[in-house]
């Protein structure tokens, strides 16, 4: 008779194997992540929880179960600081997984190097994420994602003229301004325009402002909620121009908000193996999320993805499990597959980090999101 398996590829512990793993002190693991404010999203950390839960009824690492600790930044500088220095300075905190943040990087990235604890958040948003020694993203991120859209555009959509449309987002106007510089060089292409406005500004002077340089094709680089605010304000005025959003407008709630919408296509930058697929690369993920009741998304595939990177190094340990000793696995862990990502990730001494810089386009069709172009995009 076959022994039930989990998603993780695991046996499911006997209740002896479970007692010794509550009888040894646990492996805590921690997250800072944006759970409240405009735009928060718990998803990422939900999937980490949900894995790590799989892997203590499975017997734990070295027979130890894994405690999740998670903070809230609150979208806030110094809830931010004072979440990250809970875990710092809690020495049981072998590393911190599955988080996600529109500012902790650059808030904490060098406190964490100075403690020698590793962050592999699901998903990264500020610079400092994509730069750091300790930091190690399982996404490309909005800087890579927007480069491989501009690549779409020019490359497979075959656009000469490209506008690029960024909200001034604390910390980030700056990297994105030096992205498409470094795309039109990289690529030898026509330089895209770059418009930023502030939030707060009325929409139907930018669009004004964007439609008036006759776009052939728009990449708007916001967060999902400005990014639908955008599509339903410039639509009467740039209808056919088609539309390239980033990873975070690739869910089931844009899908559903501009079903009925027309025009050209709008498209969408996936990160990870499409979630909206039914891959074998999914499966196990799909599975989890679906018996916890989490919603499928880019955020909650990081998240899972984070988790499991972290639980293969501790599994190939020998020794104590501690932060010195995870730092130094991380630091030596060989190329991984860990599904779901086209090119192999590993995190490397000194921040040499073999980073996720891929991208597949997603178009929206019929109110659901398809595959747009059958190769990775990868910048």
């Amino acid at each position: 008779m076959k022994r039930p398996m989990l998603a993780a590829g695991l046996v499911l512990c006997a209740s002896g194997a479970c007692a010794q793993a509550s009888d040894k002190p646990p492996i805590v693991v921690g997250a800072v992540s944006s759970l409240s404010g405009p735009g928060a999203s718990a998803t990422s950390v939900q999937a980490a929880r949900a894995y790590f839960d799989t892997i203590n009824a499975a017997g734990g690492v070295q027979g130890r179960r894994i405690e999740y600790t998670v903070v809230d930044d609150q979208m806030n500088p110094e809830s931010a600081h004072k979440g990250a220095s809970r875990l710092i300075d809690d020495a049981r905190v072998v590393a911190l997984a599955g988080g996600s943040s529109v500012l902790e990087c650059g808030v904490n990235h060098a406190r964490y190097a100075q403690a020698r604890l590793f962050n592999l958040p699901g998903a990264g948003v500020d610079p400092a994420c994509f730069s750091s020694t300790h930091i190690a993203p399982m996404n490309a991120g909005p800087y890579v994602s927007t480069a491989n859209a501009l690549t779409f555009a020019y490359r497979v959509l075959q656009h000469q003229r490209i506008c690029v449309v960024s909200p001034a987002l604390p910390g980030m106007t700056e990297a994105f301004e030096q992205t498409v510089q470094d795309w039109a060089r990289r690529m030898s292409a026509p330089a895209p325009s770059l418009d930023v406005y502030r939030l707060e500004d009325p929409l139907p002077g930018v669009v004004q402002r964007v439609s008036a340089r006759q776009c052939q094709v728009l990449v708007y680089t916001g967060p999902e909620g400005p990014s639908l605010d955008w599509i339903k304000a410039s639509h009467p005025a740039m209808a056919k121009t088609p539309i390239i959003l980033l990873t975070a407008s690739y869910t089931s709630q844009t899908a559903r908000a501009l079903s009925a919408w027309s025009g050209e296509g709008i498209y969408a930058m996936a990160e990870f193996d499409p979630w909206s697929s039914s891959s074998m690369q999914t499966a196990d993920w799909r599975r989890l999320l679906v018996s916890r009741q989490v919603e499928p998304s880019s955020l909650s595939q990081g998240g899972y993805i984070a988790a499991r990177a972290l639980v293969h190094v501790m599994m190939g340990m020998e020794g104590p499990i501690t932060r010195a000793s995870v730092s130094q696995a991380l630091e030596r862990m060989p190329a991984w597959r860990g599904g779901m990502m086209d090119k192999p990730f590993h995190v490397g001494a000194n921040g040499q980090h073999a980073l996720n810089r891929s991208a597949l386009p997603m178009r929206l069709v019929d109110g659901k999101w398809r595959i747009a172009h059958h190769d990775w995009i990868s910048y």
